[in-house]
């Protein structure tokens, strides 16, 4: 087959022009222009085909300006045709059954006003070979003639396309943090999740993609991917709950670094999902804002996943949406965020792997092509080096940490396994009687010790050395390191540290943050045997050292890579301020729609 790409997009809530009586939110009226910008990022790239998840209009089937937000949705959304298929969300169809839904829920009398609106509400397309089947989640757990009929035509789809390659499309995910929680408004219920999942499981589905929560959360199935994709018009508040952070906009309602389009890459080896975030930015008659790179670039960079990224979090029960129940939901915009910055390596404890949630997180990870550097400071258990072996072909090194060069020949050496030799640095090496004092522990030589650390990797059989990078040290120590490590056959591994020597103080200095991070890119293209860790991935605004990572306590991008020709990765700059008030706009090009 040929490579190809499907874009996809989901609840853009569009209103009747003008405006209605749908919604109280300030933000729901900015919906209308978000849909048209996130329409011109799409028609940007060339694509077999468009899928729109669901929440096409905002206004429910019962209102009185459901009929002209459709229109204005077909205006909006006419680009993207002939190639543009719906499936039904909440909005456009009905809720769920759910005594404890904020809307009527589906019937017979809003399918027939969907389908006069919109068409079917389940559907199957194929482009090469490659099955795209779309159902509408509302009916599951009905026990009605139609949730029967279309229970039965997509077993019949999948059974009949177990040789083929099948996407599925629901606006309500099956779940959101596990396969067994309990039903909330935001998954699937009892039977009907378990048929749903099993029927996918056992025919191969390849993956199921949702809309709904206005968030981005991954999970995986008996091999079936589980991907929920942001929104294009406005975030859910109830998850701003997830952050530790004070919410975004509209009390969490317009959190714009989270808003976004996506696309599916389809090849022969696999599918690759790249989410293009759109900021809130609007389309409208005068002013817009420029159109983003679509494509991600790729980043050898290797960050230290400080905060956990694997604990789901129980949020309040508070209405309209779970006034009687909690829900857990996991914070999965690292995982995002790296993806979207090409980032295909990060480095965490090996004891990691000895969790049952941490270790299921990091095999999600390692599913989306993702690599681990592992590091340990004490010679590792049986149970330890079998886990480790266990996704070998995902571990680019084991990092060996210890605070005495002596204790080096203690740690077992893993076959087929590159281990590189690390440094405990603490404040306790510091006698000066007179002089300052603060507490501190860093992982990684000193510029003055690499020379005895080369000749301890080179004794004990290790394949490279951990360079610690402070704050105020000049760049040119890595010149020497490199000539007692890649110049003797080592890697050198470089860990720029964040953090200012004295923790009492912060590291906010985005530009700093900047520059120093391009020039020791610029090393990575000198040798495969250099490699570069960033201490921090994601801001640490509280405790000591304080600093700026590459992505905020909201979970949005700090920082953005931009991509130049012939170059996967030109620079880092500073992204937008998505706690702005106002959308960021330019010059407007000529309309392409009616």
């Amino acid at each position: 087959m040929n490579r190809f790409t499907i874009a996809i997009l989901t609840d853009t809530h569009i209103r009747a022009p003008g405006g209605d009586q749908s919604s109280p939110f300030p933000v729901n009226a900015r919906a209308n222009a978000r849909a048209r910008h996130a329409v011109e990022v799409i028609r940007s790239e060339e694509r077999a085909l468009t899928v729109h998840l669901g929440d096409v209009v905002h206004p429910l089937p019962h209102m009185a300006a459901y009929a002209d937000a459709a229109v204005e949705a077909h205006r909006i959304l006419a680009p993207l045709a002939p190639n543009l298929h719906l499936v039904p969300g909440n909005h456009d169809i009905g809720d769920k059954p759910h005594d404890a839904s904020p809307a009527g829920p589906v019937n017979e009398t809003t399918r027939a006003t969907y389908r006069d609106a919109f068409g079917r509400d389940h559907w199957l397309v194929e482009h090469d070979g490659v099955a795209f089947v779309a159902m509408n989640s509302s009916l599951v757990n009905t026990g009605t003639d139609a949730e029967a009929v279309q229970r039965d035509w997509l077993e019949r789809a999948l059974v009949s396309r177990r040789d083929q390659r099948v996407f599925l499309f629901s606006h309500c995910p099956p779940f959101i943090a596990s396969a067994d929680e309990a039903e909330h408004y935001d998954n699937y219920g009892e039977p009907g999740r378990s048929w749903l999942l099993g029927l996918a499981a056992d025919t191969g589905a390849e993956a199921i993609f949702s809309g709904h929560v206005h968030h981005f959360f991954f999970n995986r199935y008996r091999g079936v991917k589980l991907y929920c994709l942001p929104a294009t018009s406005f975030t859910r508040q109830d998850y701003a709950e997830m952050f530790s952070a004070p919410p975004a906009s509209e009390f969490g309602r317009d959190d714009r670094g989270k808003l976004a389009v996506s696309f599916l890459d389809i090849s022969e080896d696999g599918h690759r999902l790249r989410v293009v975030g759109t900021d809130g930015h609007e389309w409208n008659d005068e002013r817009v804002a420029d159109l983003p790179d679509t494509q991600l670039g790729t980043s050898t960079l290797i960050p230290h996943l400080r905060h956990d990224w694997a604990t789901p979090r129980v949020l309040p029960y508070n209405g309209p949406m779970e006034e009687f129940s909690r829900k857990a939901v996991r914070n999965d915009y690292p995982m995002l965020r790296l993806l979207q910055l090409g980032i295909s390596t990060i480095r965490v404890p090996a004891s990691d792997l000895l969790d049952p949630v941490q270790a299921a997180r990091l095999d999600d990870w390692i599913s989306l092509d993702g690599q681990l550097v592992v590091f340990s400071t004490a010679p590792a258990t049986g149970e330890l080096i079998e886990a480790v072996m266990a996704r070998a072909h995902a571990v680019v090194a084991w990092e060996i940490v210890t605070r005495n060069l002596d204790d080096a020949s203690n740690f077992t050496a893993v076959d087929g396994i590159t281990r590189w030799l690390g440094k405990i640095t603490t404040s306790a090496d510091n006698v000066d009687r007179r002089g300052a004092f603060a507490h501190s522990v860093t992982s990684g030589f000193l510029a003055h010790q690499i020379d005895e650390a080369a000749a301890c990797a080179t004794s004990n059989a290790l394949q490279g050395v951990v360079l610690q990078l402070g704050y105020d040290d000049d760049l040119a120590v890595l010149d020497h390191a490199a000539d007692r490590t890649l110049g003797s056959g080592l890697d050198l591994v470089a860990n720029v540290r964040l953090s200012r020597d004295d923790p009492s103080q912060g590291n906010f200095d985005a530009r700093w943050i900047a520059d120093r991070m391009n020039a020791c890119q610029k090393w990575s293209g000198k040798s495969a045997r250099f490699h570069l860790q960033l201490d921090t991935l994601e801001d640490v605004d509280r405790g000591y050292g304080p600093r700026f990572g590459l992505v905020d306590r909201l979970g949005n991008p700090r920082f953005a890579w931009e991509r130049q020709r012939n170059s996967a990765l030109a620079g880092l700059d500073q992204a937008a301020n998505h706690r702005a008030l106002s959308p960021v706009r330019a010059t407007a090009p000529p309309r392409h729609f009616a």
